[in-house]
């Protein structure tokens, strides 16, 4: 969902709170929080999250076409094959594939500072590898709120068509680690810093490729990323400090975050109130990227009331299909439905994978770890790129996809790849979760793309 003006007024309500509640703690935090949010917008000349690039027009993107032999050349499921399967069942399907190996590792802990004594991060990870691999690795990076329970038919669309798989939970969702204390609190979209997701990602592909490289054929196959949303802002990071030194052939980004939506954007700029105004331009510029949290105001969720009452949201609209994240009603349930998987075991670091809403600290970083992922640093990708946009996508800023095309593509000269943007009009956010017509043209040219990679690689 799109954070929206109510954030704004979230954030008022919320220091309100604060000062009843935190006694002698509260005057340092509430002057500490209305100083940063007065300076907030100051800081867009001093960040240049875009800078020297400027964003395409939005109509600059080809639309997405794939031709019926592109289409005939890969499997993809229906909407009807898994519509009354939950996630369990549709991994059961994809061990008739492959080999699952359910494990976990030690993410960074929490804690202002690397190495300060912290609550330890338990980071949940799933291997699907394929019996018969004919094409390579695929590690799949998941959006804000999103665990692995909700992209078991992607896992299983990327098995049959010869790919091994590989999984983990981001901290804080999923069935990986919740970052704030007491069980009220574990349905929080919270994270500490964004670049502990870089981090565990980093860890979990470390894992990936030794357990690839003890298979001599599997050593030698290409490994590839598909990310959405938020998880294309952290596979963007890791490409940009990595430049040449990436084990990835190449990535493909679907509706990625490069910049959370956070105040309604379809009234003109000059109309907006004057609190939206302010707080897309805090976002733009990178927000604070505070590395600690503010006493009382950063655990504080900024839009929606919990898991259970956006799932009751959902159930009551009058047309399903007019929700937000995509025009697949079939798909939307089964995904409300996923989205409380459980997880038992000594692997889980939570019993169940409910997440919903973000939290001030989370809009923070979220707003600076993608001004970076966007900003000229993109230009060090050294890997083909494809961005794929959805016309409707009210989740995230559409600019910013171009923005981070044009910014990989300014070194294209000294470096290989280049990034490939395409639009699907109709597509809302969730493009993996859309109804058949969008989706499978959308997963049809992520494969195709990767066999072009492969052909045209050195």
């Amino acid at each position: 969902m799109p954070m929206s003006a109510s954030i704004s007024l979230r954030v008022r309500l919320r220091l309100r709170s604060c000062w009843r509640s935190q006694g002698r703690f509260a005057l340092p935090a509430l002057a500490l929080a209305l100083a940063l949010l007065a300076l907030g917008p100051a800081r867009a000349g001093d960040v240049p999250a875009t800078a020297p690039v400027q964003a395409s027009p939005p109509s600059a993107w080809p639309e997405l076409q794939v031709s019926p032999a592109q289409a005939q050349a890969y499997t993809l499921s229906d909407e009807a094959r898994f519509a009354q399967s939950g996630w369990q069942a549709i991994e059961q399907a994809s061990m008739q594939l492959a080999e699952r190996r359910i494990g976990s590792f030690e993410g960074v802990p929490t804690g202002a500072l690397v190495g300060m004594l912290g609550r330890p991060v338990r980071i949940h990870f799933r291997f699907h590898t394929h019996r018969h691999e004919q094409r390579g690795a695929v590690i799949v990076v998941p959006g804000f709120t999103e665990g692995l329970s909700v992209y078991q038919e992607v896992v299983h669309d990327l098995l049959r068509n010869g790919y091994s798989v590989y999984i983990h939970d981001h901290r804080g969702q999923g069935f990986s680690s919740r970052l704030l204390g007491g069980e009220d609190q574990a349905d929080k979209g919270h994270v500490d810093r964004f670049d502990r997701l870089v981090a565990d990602f980093e860890r979990f592909t470390a894992l990936v490729r030794q357990a690839r490289a003890a298979d001599p054929v599997q050593a030698q196959r290409p490994i590839f990323l598909l990310a959405h949303s938020m998880g294309g802002a952290v596979v963007a990071l890791h490409l940009a400090r990595r430049g040449g030194d990436t084990p990835f052939a190449a990535a493909a980004l679907v509706t990625p975050m490069f910049e959370p939506t956070v105040a309604a954007r379809d009234v003109p700029q000059r109309k907006a109130p004057w609190a939206d105004r302010q707080l897309r331009q805090w976002c733009h510029s990178g927000a604070f990227g505070l590395p600690f949290s503010l006493p009382c105001l950063s655990a504080k969720r900024v839009r929606g009331d919990g898991f259970a009452a956006d799932l009751a949201a959902f159930e009551a609209l009058p047309d399903p299909a007019s929700a937000a994240l995509t025009h697949s009603v079939v798909r939307h349930r089964m995904r409300w439905f996923n989205r409380a998987g459980r997880c038992d075991g000594p692997d889980c670091g939570h019993g169940d994978a409910r997440v919903a809403g973000p939290t001030l600290q989370w809009v923070d970083q979220a707003c600076a770890g993608a001004a970076e992922a966007r900003g000229p640093g993109a230009a060090r990708i050294a890997v083909p790129v494809l961005v794929l946009q959805g016309g409707e996508d009210v989740i995230v800023e559409p600019e910013a996809q171009q923005v981070f095309c044009d910014q990989v593509n300014a070194g294209r000269q000294r470096l290989s790849g280049g990034c490939t943007g395409l639009r699907l009009p109709e597509a809302r956010h969730g493009l993996l979760v859309e109804a058949d017509h969008l989706r499978q043209p959308a997963l049809v040219r992520v494969l195709s793309f990767w066999d072009e990679a492969v052909r045209r690689a050195p």
